[in-house]
């Protein structure tokens, strides 16, 4: 392609408001717009780039026998459809598909047995291909995504072109989201015996207000949440119990009351159910028909504060087992920076990742369709779903020096430093003509542009080589250069080498 035809909108400076390398390369180089819920609006290079990253997953996957579907896996019954069309028999099974669309190439398989083999070996095989591409991923743990389901992610060091915010532990060098298991968490319990007593507390609503009226720690405190969680089609009150050091995470409760929704109940909603506002409510003598679900943080607590149920009172020396206790108790809580570890104890800090991808397991009941075993009985299909996020993938391959080859959007970039020499002009158009014959991907950059700015151009377009046709055309001889080597050779033996180097990563200047 010409330069002359190509729409490539370079920035001489650096874009405000950004850190991230990669980043600021895309926005630089005319690869990419803007930055839009996750996914860059991409001018051609950046289109090019992703079409070619997407196509390396793709036949990648092929390979590995997945079959590409077109509009039905963004559907959301779609996987449903494709399972009632095609899956009868364990002959039909494993059906492994995927989807591109846009930034993302969506996955999904249907398996005979449980998923979690398949979801284990899928996550090895794409932190395998990110290695061929030179990116080094590493896995995040989320308890939400089931026992063999995590995310695969590599650093990011823009807030805003992050994906995702977790914790990391320097110590062990454990990744996980903000929603991963909080490991064993030791509830607070006093050494005294003492029975639970109604104090006042006039204005203490929230837990820093309860904490500095009664000169406690949070993490001697309750926190009573009240939220709607839709199940089975119709939303009911769920009460939270949880350490007033901690947060909830919606998604972990959401999994762990099986719920398709959850919310916080809203004020109207939780004075029906209490009679009163928030911020006096506590575990103690709540009615027999609430739901309730306890963080792992509370079980086993004594001598805590909690609410009393009315207005401007707390209770202290509020104790599990006497005074409250539920049987549903699951680990609810947010993972934060300073927390403990979940693997070895160090404390955590925050960590800005781009996800790259995911893979978790469906509910067992997710598919409704039955295949039909080698005895003959009839059984219960598995399902597993997964993303490849391409748009973190190009982030990341932008701060490299140059795109690997096969990724970049051309092989080669042609540059005349100056057009009015015709006989330069002239070797250098009849090259990019046997380039484009041999298959060569080739950029010929026959802008009537001063040479500096052709060059810093090169340098953000991050392709692998570079061929000046310049001072010494008359002779037919060109200077080539991929990576740091550059060397001068007959225009004649350029199209050969480079066909060799794309086709032998050995191939030495």
């Amino acid at each position: 392609m010409r330069m002359t035809t190509l729409l490539t909108p370079t920035l001489k400076k650096e874009p405000a408001g950004w850190q991230d390398p990669g980043a600021i390369r895309l926005l630089r180089g005319g690869y990419a717009l803007d930055l839009h819920h996750g996914e860059w609006s991409l001018f051609p290079l950046g289109a090019l780039l992703r079409d070619n990253v997407a196509w390396t997953f793709i036949h990648a996957f092929m390979d590995e026998g997945f079959q590409q579907l077109e509009d039905l896996l963004y559907r959301k019954e779609g996987i449903q459809l494709l399972a009632q069309r095609v899956v009868q028999s364990y002959r039909d099974l494993p059906l492994r598909v995927m989807e591109l669309r846009g930034g993302r190439l969506l996955l999904s398989g249907i398996e005979a047995s449980s998923p979690e083999e398949c979801q284990k070996n899928l996550l090895y095989f794409i932190e395998n291909l990110l290695e061929n591409m030179a990116l080094s991923g590493f896995k995040i743990e989320d308890a939400t995504l089931g026992k063999e389901g995590a995310y695969i992610a590599i650093h990011a060091e823009d807030e805003f072109a992050a994906s995702s915010k977790g914790v990391e532990c320097p110590s062990c060098g454990w990744y996980g989201t903000t929603h991963a298991h909080a490991g064993e968490t030791k509830p607070f319990r006093t050494e005294e015996e003492s029975s639970a007593q109604e104090v006042f507390t006039p204005g203490a609503e929230s837990i820093d207000a309860l904490c500095s009226y009664l000169e406690v720690p949070s993490e001697q405190t309750i926190k009573t949440m009240f939220y709607m969680a839709e199940m089975n089609g119709v939303f009911q009150p769920v009460t939270v119990l949880i350490r007033g050091d901690r947060q909830i995470s919606e998604r972990k409760l959401l999994v762990s009351l099986g719920a398709t929704e959850v919310r916080i109940a809203e004020e109207k909603e939780l004075i029906e159910i209490m009679g009163q506002k928030p911020g006096f409510l506590g575990p103690v003598d709540l009615p027999d028909t609430l739901l309730v679900i306890a963080d792992s943080s509370v079980e086993g607590c004594k001598g805590v504060v909690t609410g009393a149920n009315r207005p401007e009172y707390h209770l202290t020396g509020v104790t599990w087992g006497r005074d409250f206790k539920t049987e549903r108790v699951a680990d609810i809580a947010l993972l934060e920076e300073g927390m403990d570890c979940p693997h070895c104890g160090s404390a955590l800090r925050k960590c800005l990742w781009n996800g790259v991808a995911a893979v978790w397991g469906e509910p067992k009941d997710a598919l409704e369709t039955l295949y039909q075993d080698q005895s003959g009985s009839s059984q219960k299909c598995a399902l597993w779903k997964g993303w490849i996020h391409l748009d973190s993938i190009i982030t990341a391959l932008a701060r490299q020096k140059t795109y690997p080859l096969g990724l970049a959007p051309f092989d080669v970039d042609i540059i005349v430093p100056s057009i009015k020499d015709e006989t330069a002009m002239e070797l250098a158009t009849n090259l990019y003509h046997e380039m484009v014959h041999q298959g060569v991907v080739a950029l010929f950059d026959d802008r009537n542009e001063r040479a500096g700015a052709k060059f810093a151009d090169f340098e953000l377009f991050g392709i692998p080589a570079k061929v000046v046709v310049g001072r010494k055309a008359a002779e037919g001889i060109v200077e080539v250069q991929c990576g740091e080597e550059v060397k001068e050779m007959q225009a004649c033996h350029v199209t050969c080498f480079l066909s060799s180097l794309l086709n032998d990563d050995d191939t030495q200047l």
